[in-house]
């Protein structure tokens, strides 16, 4: 007679030393060309940028870390960081207006249809095709300038204020394609819930729909801040050495058409890289506070 016995289920420790001994799941296979892409083309460019930074002459120093905190270059982080907070405020709020029209139109299917694939299309445009395009358009020969010379007077595109109306052709409809989602994720449920207990549309949006959107709203002007904030190209095209902007500066210091340093450029780099990712990452605390009630 054979006599069976029960076997003790594994405890945690051998469970998590069985999970270590498993052979990964082939389908996590198809992960490692993005790992690898990021590897290359992120994680150590930015690892040999920091190194960079604190390299001068073939030793470890901080001289180009204290240049940035000059005012000379002070007053370029202050210029950008306006130039971002402007086109990211005003292409926020016409970003979200055009994503609130864009989730409660209905008719004609068309025009929605083509808002949005415009969208998704401007909100990827930039650099030197987008500077050409308002050069021919806005520019000193421009066509709009010549049919309308008083019109644009007192406009120019290698000022502040041009740079950042050819910034809002695609921080616009960026903020729509980034809100969309939040606005679509509203269940009608939600304001028929509210109506059937008397309140208004107004209390509705106050107290229903302003608390939840608020995290994803918030968290698409940070994007929007980040995007400009480190747009180059666009900005080199119109503008050249006439505005004061980090990533102009970056690009001189590098290519040498000032002053070859790359020491002070990967500095620059640096100090740039600690607002974008404290901008993403409280944008990533902002869509865990709304993800509970968004996520389908």
């Amino acid at each position: 007679m054979v006599t069976l016995t029960p076997t003790r289920p594994p405890t945690g420790r051998r469970r998590r030393r069985r999970a270590r001994l498993a052979p990964p799941p082939l389908a996590s296979l198809g992960g490692l060309p993005f790992f690898a892409f990021m590897a290359v083309f992120l994680i150590i460019p930015i690892g040999a940028n920091l190194v960079q930074t604190f390299r001068s002459g073939g030793a470890w120093s901080l001289g180009p870390l204290r240049k940035v905190f000059t005012p000379q270059y002070l007053s370029a982080f202050v210029e950008t960081f306006n130039l971002s907070v402007l086109t990211a405020f005003v292409g926020g709020v016409l970003g979200l207006g055009l994503a609130w029209a864009l989730a409660t139109i209905e008719r004609p299917v068309w025009l929605r249809t083509f808002t949005m694939s415009f969208s998704s299309l401007a909100s990827q445009s930039g650099g030197v095709t987008l500077a050409y395009a308002f050069i021919a358009m806005l520019g000193t020969q421009g066509l709009l300038t010549r049919f309308a010379p008083g019109l644009m007077e007192d406009f120019s595109l290698v000022s502040f204020w041009g740079v950042a109306v050819v910034y809002l052709y695609f921080q616009v409809p960026l903020m729509a394609v980034l809100t969309l989602p939040a606005f679509s994720a509203l269940k009608s449920a939600w304001r028929e819930a509210a109506m059937s207990l008397g309140a208004t549309r107004w209390q509705y949006v106050r107290d229903v729909v302003a608390p939840i959107l608020w995290p994803p709203v918030v968290g698409s002007l940070l994007v929007l801040f980040a995007n400009a904030f480190a747009a180059y190209a666009t900005a080199y095209a119109l503008a050249g050495g006439g505005l004061n902007l980090v990533p102009i500066l970056i690009g001189f210091f590098i290519s040498g058409n000032v002053l070859l340093e790359p020491s002070f450029a990967a500095a620059l780099v640096t100090v740039m890289m600690v607002f974008i990712i404290g901008a993403m990452g409280l944008r990533i605390l902002l869509e865990r506070r709304s993800s509970a009630w968004l996520d389908p």
